[in-house]
């Protein structure tokens, strides 16, 4: 099934290292404690992106860059060391002459989405019983920033990194001349996933230079094995070596609060969740993000709150959203349609919250999904009866993409709040921004709406909803949900029932492929 896609963004790295630079300086002026503390690690994983972007591209300037990250990750480790009093002398941003117009950054995916904290990689990383001087590799992308905290805490001095390339499951990777072979090295990286081909791949290069086996270690960010696409090689390998993992500690978070329980998601989310109580309020705290992402979902959220679409947000917590817990409200019933609420908000949405033209999946990315999808769930005869993508224009929004019935609650007043607003246009899949017409596919499916019950949908955004791309949406919405349903091992029947009625029986205003012409 084909669900998950890479984000990144195109920017210009003059700007970037002013926004970094800028960004620094302020920290010199702020008072200790854990905001400072947030703040400077989004100011380390800025700095690694941009890194990340620079490295790529081979850029000289890359080292300078290296070596100021490494000297932020030495202040984030005296701000957890010192219980977040100190940071000790904040290094100045380089100043680069020769930089590229353009770098691709590539998004973070464990900052951004799972909870991975650069500190917990230093505890990880002090776990390690070394025979030798440390040599620390980071993985791009995310390794740049996690290799850094890594060599920071080992006091090795700035990593080197590497972009492993060629099969996701059989990665290969080239190591940088020269190489040291006398060192105790530590390999750094999120993950590892299906094949853990990205770890393995730079261990094998470091063997092939006759490093010995028990002077390579791993730093991963799970204790768990490697997944069942690897190979048996890297599996034994693995197994053996030295890996403590950087896993998420709440220990830190529960000290701010009463009492704190994690929530049940109840879906395939890998969000961390918690009920928490304080000063006699029950308030939900959630993952958003480090640094910048975690920002821009409080900016959402307040004014989402202010349109009375969603609940009200606390603040911002080194990454996590706090929200007031609406305890009093009670889920929609299977029954209900509230068709001119649904419209309101979709519409509501869109007017709020535009987005970058390259910011999601285009129609053909969509058409390759849904037919893939389609074709392993249902066969090649329901996928061949997908239409082609229609030649249409687009106006991409910051889509919700999950508009579950189980996701709106009615409050006591009667108003209807939409929970999970923020986090579905940017999550690790391929979706991404669309048009308000993929929200209206999505209520279609979600709430089984007929075409009259979908006019209303369409009719209370107040936006111009083009029926073409409308109709061509509902079959990709539907692929990727059952996509989704069957990689989260939950159920994916009524998905497959969408879609079998779509593209089967000629329902939905979506004819076969053949009378298309």
């Amino acid at each position: 099934m084909l669900v998950y896609g890479d984000r990144s963004e195109t920017a210009d790295p003059r700007r970037r290292l002013e926004t970094i630079a800028k960004a620094a300086e302020r920290l010199r002026v702020m008072p200790p404690g854990i905001d400072r503390h947030s703040a400077l690690v989004s100011v380390l994983i800025d700095t690694g992106q941009l890194l990340q972007g620079l490295a790529d591209l081979g850029s000289a300037e890359a080292d300078q860059l290296n070596t100021y990250l490494y000297d932020l990750a030495r202040c984030v480790i005296r701000s957890c060391d010192s219980g977040y009093s100190e940071i000790g002398a904040l290094p100045s941003a380089p100043l680069l002459l020769e930089l590229p117009s353009l770098v691709e950054l590539r998004v973070p995916e464990g900052f951004a989405f799972y909870a991975l904290y650069p500190e917990a990689y230093v505890e990880a990383a002090r776990r390690l019983a070394l025979t030798r001087p440390p040599f620390v590799i980071g993985i791009r992308s995310i390794g740049t920033t996690l290799g850094a905290m890594v060599a920071a805490a080992l006091n090795a001095g700035p990593p080197v990194t590497v972009r492993p390339h060629g099969d996701p499951y059989a990665r290969q990777v080239q190591l940088p001349e020269p190489l040291p072979t006398d060192r105790h090295f530590v390999i750094v990286d999120e993950g590892p996933g299906m094949s853990g081909s990205s770890f393995g791949s730079v261990a094998d290069a470091l063997e092939a230079r006759r490093v010995p086996r028990e002077r390579i270690a791993f730093v991963p960010s799970h204790s768990g094995e490697l997944g069942p696409e690897a190979s048996e090689a890297h599996r034994r390998r693995w197994q053996a070596a030295q890996r403590p993992a950087a896993e998420f500690d709440s220990r830190w978070l529960g000290a701010r609060f009463e009492s704190l329980r994690e929530f049940d998601t109840a879906g395939i989310s890998a969000r961390r969740k918690y009920v928490a109580e304080k000063g006699g309020q029950t308030l939900l705290v959630k993952f958003a993000g480090l640094g910048r992402l975690g920002a821009q979902k409080l900016e959402m959220a307040r004014k989402f709150a202010t349109a009375g679409l969603s609940p009200e947000p606390v603040g911002l917590m080194h990454g996590f959203l706090v929200e007031r817990w609406h305890g009093e409200a009670r889920p929609l019933g299977e029954s209900e349609k509230p068709l001119a609420e649904i419209g309101h908000y979709i519409g509501t949405r869109a007017r709020l919250f535009p987005a970058e033209d390259n910011s999601g999946a285009s129609l053909e990315q969509l058409l390759e999904m849904a037919r893939r999808n389609v074709a392993i769930a249902l066969g090649s005869a329901a996928s061949d009866r997908i239409p082609d993508v229609p030649q249409v224009s687009m106006k991409r929004v910051r889509t919700d993409n999950k508009l579950d019935r189980r996701e709106w609650l009615r409050l006591p007043d009667g108003r209807l709040l939409k929970s999970d607003a923020l986090d579905h246009h940017q999550a690790h899949d391929l979706t991404g921004c669309q048009d308000a017409a993929w929200d209206v596919a999505g209520a279609i499916c979600e709430f089984g709406l007929n075409e009259r019950e979908a006019d209303a949908v369409v009719a209370a955004t107040g936006c111009h909803i083009d029926r073409q791309l409308l109709d061509f949406y509902r079959v990709p919405y539907a692929a990727f949900r059952l996509g989704q349903a069957v990689l989260g091992e939950q159920p994916a029947e009524r998905y497959a029932a969408e879609l079998e009625r779509l593209l089967l029986h000629g329902h939905g205003g979506i004819p076969p492929k053949s009378a298309l012409g």
